[in-house]
């Protein structure tokens, strides 16, 4: 444990309940022994109830729920036509917040026979029967941002009732609408007040939220409504420990420390035997079933343990979530998908397989130990990673700093076309119409697009929709692509993975992990939208090769930041899976790869890049700090080519099969750039013939890392601590000869999210800190020649690139510091 941070107990902070709230809800508040409320709660409801848009962001298990039910349902006895929607980003945390507000509608029948209130939960998994009756008669409406999109707005006719008298819109857990998904989410926000109009409603905004950086500016944003931000937390804290561990070296050479998921499986178990319920968060869908795998292994009592995570079916995430409340599981290994305010009560320690990415993130994990105020415990358990092992070494990054700014970009032309398309289908346009906050001469050029296109039809002032079917069903709110694939085994459905992931999960002879179990991918139908598995225990799991190419669509800006060049601009990105690794359990050696051939994905988004001109890379070559350059095998490598194939007789020396109508490769046994005699180099004792896939699993296992590989690995890492952002919010990719910089070597960082948030821009103007940082990072660290903490893992056999970054970083700042630059 190489750092503890204790959370004080903290006493609550009492308030008298506001005095608009009526005698009927007070009435219920004391029957449940409520007598007072958090100062934080008071106020909240105080606001709400003179009319005010609120937004509240205090701590995990605070009763931010409070703030919205009592007025809500005070709104329902003082009014009882009126009604309410309330959105949440996951489903099980729609299903743990109706059941909550549902007990209180029951508490008030019995106080006022005369009180009749419904809820109703309207998502992907109401039944078809149930949806016309929770249309008619539900004034609480319990959904999502999806079926908002998809099941309710296009269809507001049906809801005629509901829209004419809505007061309040609830938008829970306001922190995950970020990115691609939160600037959707304006824009659905956008036609959902445009509907509201429509029937004459202006409803009122209440919002709650875990602690973000700029939540006032924020929602303002998101939503377009002035807010009222309370964030002074009224409720009292147990006491709660915070230990950072990190896993013992094993090999101090290579930087290798003991495997992550090895130790996180041990603690777990541990735990189970002590009788105390955990909860385990790992980062990724595989991740989740390679842990519960490997307990299954150890454990009599299977069913004490069980995996969380997207791609379970409905009935399967609602029946671990009530044995999880009920105690009847002891241990959940989950993905960030149970991180969102589902309270359980029970839970005494949670651990964290290596840092979540954010700090809000953090927060939140932690946050599901300890809600009934009982002292509890949170683990995190580092990766070897860059990321992890900064954070051990600073950890006042964690617990010093506020959690993440929240960046969207609602007015994206991408996102902004899509959804007006949507919105013309649902209310035609008039000619002088705005669009929430864009104003009606740029959505005329819009609708004028749409026109051209055979989508809207001009009759005097309005635009009608005419094209076939509705918009919002090709369009998705959480990711570019828009069709999901179901996997099937014996002709059942187990799961459903999204469009963008399946290329990469479950790819034909993909093994698919799901419940601990492993499943051989056999085909893939793209017309239909199928996978066919095939259960198998095959001793290995693959990993999906990927290929990135890129083009400049607009430079928005490029100077010199000598010795480099810096530009930014919108860029496309095809991303494709080329292979696959196969990957023996245990020891996670690599025993294998295959080849894949996949249609790509397209991502139009924001990219800054910096490359290295050319006499910067002759003065890095001086210094031996350069490894970039293509090999050149000299000119008669042609006849030495084939003299080596012919003597192989054609056939692959390792797999055994022979030549097809490409020519097999010839593999260098002794990497070529450790030779600094090219003829010693290509000895044809040093020669072998390969296949395709043979070669790139010995190049796999046999390489010289790069210096601009190493590099990107640093700012891939590093970037996402200065821009205080999800990890996944941005893609590092390393280009020899980047066509976006006149063919000179570069490294290139974007924005994943389509059209981009911003993180680009402000990736341009910290790349000189960046860069500093960088150098100090892989000066500091104690392995020898890389390792995951700086330059990234080195491969078997094969050299790092340290000395190579040291020596490019190094150059660098030395320029910087001669030409006495000041923003490093």
């Amino acid at each position: 444990m190489v750092f503890t941070h204790q959370y004080a107990v903290r006493p609550p902070k009492w308030s008298d309940i506001p005095d608009p709230v009526s005698n009927e809800i007070l009435d219920m508040l004391h029957r449940q022994g409520i007598e007072k409320l958090y100062t934080h709660q008071a106020t909240a409801i105080n606001h709400i109830l003179t009319g005010k848009n609120v937004v509240v962001t205090t701590g995990v298990a605070s009763g931010k729920s409070l703030c919205y039910q009592l007025p809500l349902l005070n709104s329902a006895v003082i009014s009882p036509g009126t009604t309410s929607l309330l959105l949440f980003p996951t489903k099980a945390l729609t299903q743990d917040q109706f059941s909550s507000l549902s007990l209180k509608i029951t508490a008030l029948s019995n106080i006022d026979s005369q009180f009749k209130a419904n809820a109703g939960i309207y998502d992907g998994d109401t039944t078809k029967d149930r949806r016309p009756q929770i249309r008619r008669t539900a004034q609480f409406v319990f959904t999502n941002p999806d079926m908002l999109h998809l099941g309710i707005l296009p269809h507001h006719t049906n809801w005629m009732d509901f829209f004419k008298n809505l007061a309040y819109v609830v938008v829970d857990e306001l922190h995950v609408y970020r990115g691609i998904f939160g600037s959707h989410f304006t824009n659905l926000i956008r036609r959902l007040k445009r509907i509201a109009a429509r029937y004459g409603c202006r409803p009122q905004f209440i919002c709650t939220s875990a602690t973000l950086e700029n939540a006032e500016e924020f929602v303002t944003r998101l939503l377009e409504e002035p807010f009222t931000h309370i964030s002074d937390d009224g409720s009292p804290s147990g006491e709660r420990r915070f230990y950072l561990y990190n896993p013992p070296v094993v090999n101090a050479e290579l930087g290798i420390r003991a495997n992550t998921m090895a130790e996180a499986e041990t603690m777990t178990r541990s735990a189970i035997e002590s009788d105390i319920q955990t909860l385990v968060f790992t980062q990724s869908r595989r991740s989740v079933e390679l842990i519960l795998k490997n307990l299954h292994r150890h454990l009599l009592n299977r069913r004490c343990v069980q995996g969380y995570r997207s791609g379970y079916l409905p009935h399967e995430r609602r029946e671990i979530e009530n044995r999880l409340r009920s105690g009847a599981i002891k241990s959940v290994i989950a993905t960030n998908a149970l991180e969102l305010g589902i309270d359980i009560g029970g839970l005494d320690l949670v651990i964290m397989v290596g840092y979540p990415g954010s700090i809000a993130s953090t927060h939140q994990q932690a946050g599901r130990a300890g809600r009934t105020g009982r002292a509890s415990e949170v683990i995190l358990i580092a990766t070897p990673g860059l990321l992890d092992q900064y954070i051990l070494q600073h950890p006042d990054y964690l617990f010093g700093n506020s959690p993440e700014a929240a960046l969207i970009n609602p007015d994206n032309p991408f996102l902004l076309l899509n959804h007006i398309q949507c919105a013309a289908f649902e209310i035609p346009f008039e000619k002088y119409d705005g669009f929430g906050r864009i104003p009606a001469g740029e959505v005329a050029e819009y609708l004028d697009f749409l026109k051209e296109r055979g989508k809207l039809h001009e009759s005097g002032d309005k635009y009608f929709w005419i094209s076939d079917g509705y918009p919002s069903d090709s369009i998705s709110l959480r990711t570019a692509g828009t069709n999901q694939f179901i996997l099937h085994h014996n002709k059942e459905t187990i799961g459903i993975v999204d469009e963008d992931s399946a290329y990469w999960m479950v790819h034909p002879e993909a093994v698919y992990l799901h419940n601990a179990e492993s499943y051989f991918v056999q085909s893939m139908d793209h017309e239909h939208h199928i996978v066919t598995l095939d259960k198998k225990e095959l001793g290995y799991y693959t990993q999906a090769i990927r290929e990135s190419e890129f083009e400049l669509l607009e430079l928005f800006h490029q100077d010199f930041l000598t010795p480099l060049k810096r530009y930014l601009g919108e860029i496309k990105v095809l991303n494709r899976t080329v292979g696959y690794k196969k990957i023996r359990w245990v020891t996670h050696e690599i025993i294998g790869t295959g080849d894949v051939d996949l249609p790509p994905t397209c991502l139009v988004t924001h990219g800054v890049w910096f490359s290295f001109p050319e006499e910067t890379i002759n003065a890095l070559l001086r210094v031996e700090a350069w490894n970039n350059v293509t090999n050149d095998y000299g000119n008669d490598w042609t006849t030495i080519r084939n003299q080596v194939r012919e003597r192989d007789g054609y056939v692959c020396v390792h797999c055994g099969i022979p030549e097809g109508k490409n020519a097999h490769h010839v593999h260098h046994k002794i990497p070529f750039k450790s030779f600094t005699d090219r003829d010693e180099a290509n000895r044809l004792e040093n020669l072998v013939t390969l296949c395709h896939s043979c070669h790139a699993g010995a190049e796999t296992q046999v390489r010289i890392q790069s210096g601009l590989a190493g590099l990107s690995y640093l700012l891939r890492n590093l970037a996402p601590l200065f821009l205080m952002c999800d990890q996944s919010d941005i893609q590092v990719n390393v280009d020899p000869a980047c066509k976006m910089a006149e063919g000179t070597p570069s490294v290139i960082l974007y924005d994943s999210a389509p059209g981009g948030v911003g993180l680009s821009e402000k990736m341009y103007e910290i790349l000189p800190k960046l860069l500093a940082e960088s150098q100090i990072v892989v000066t500091s660290c104690i392995c020898d020649t890389g390792c995951p903490a700086c330059v990234g893992p080195v491969a078997n056999n094969g050299k790092g690139s340290k000395y190579i970054v040291r020596g490019i970083l190094q150059f660098i700042i030395d320029d910087w510091t001669a030409s006495g630059r000041q923003d490093v």
